[in-house]
């Protein structure tokens, strides 16, 4: 919970080890319905993707749909046009997945102390292992830092199978530059891309951008 994008406040009503009545409450106010008064109506779509650096896009890209309608040029939305806009709503959908899963929920079910003894020859094993190990040398636990500070307690996952889950954290951060790479070939950058607009984007697909 700690790590959402934002403030979130979570309470629960626990009797005799049941929980009988849960909310969760958004406390932090951002004011991005304020601040968007008064302004030219496409900068919508910049200004809104500064929500989240996570997912941007879909800010982004919402606004750009209400503008469509807006402007009622909706239907009239060339092809490629709406390809690229999902192209690059597509590849951040990817690369935000890749980063809830795996480096923002992952550590909380996952012991990274069992690799500390690997004894294979995974190379992205190797990486964390070799990670761990300065940290243990120095004696200095926030040299650990993203898998410390950490929970302490029944992680309840096989030591291969928190391993492997190791192995794929490391794995992930690369699958998630990439996809940021896919979406920076048409939106121009990653996050808080340019390119999508009222009516279609800016860019254009070539030989050399689809290679």
């Amino acid at each position: 919970i700690t790590r959402i994008e934002g403030h979130l406040k979570i309470e629960a009503t626990v009797d005799g080890g049941e929980v009988k009545d849960a909310k969760c409450v958004g406390t932090l106010f951002r004011g991005f319905e304020i601040f968007m008064k008064d302004r030219d109506p496409r900068d919508a779509v910049h200004i809104t993707q500064r929500i989240c650096g996570v997912c941007p896009t879909s800010h982004g890209t919402t606004a750009a749909l209400n503008l469509d309608a807006a402007f009622g040029v909706a239907d009239k939305i060339p092809n490629n046009g709406r390809i690229l806009r999902n192209l690059i709503q597509g590849a951040n959908y990817i690369a935000s997945h890749i980063v809830h899963f795996y480096h923002l929920a992952a550590l909380d079910y996952v012991d990274v102390t069992e690799v500390a003894d690997y004894d294979g020859t995974d190379p992205e094993l190797l990486k964390a292992k070799d990670f761990i190990a300065r940290a243990l040398a120095a004696g200095d636990m926030s040299m650990l830092a993203p898998f410390y500070p950490r929970y302490e307690g029944d992680y309840r996952l096989p030591k291969k199978v928190a391993q492997a889950a190791v192995a794929h954290y490391v794995e992930a951060l690369n699958m998630r530059r990439l996809a940021h790479e896919l979406s920076a070939i048409y939106s121009g950058r990653m996050p808080h891309s340019v390119a999508v607009v009222a009516g279609g984007v800016t860019s254009h697909p070539s030989i050399d951008s689809i290679s």
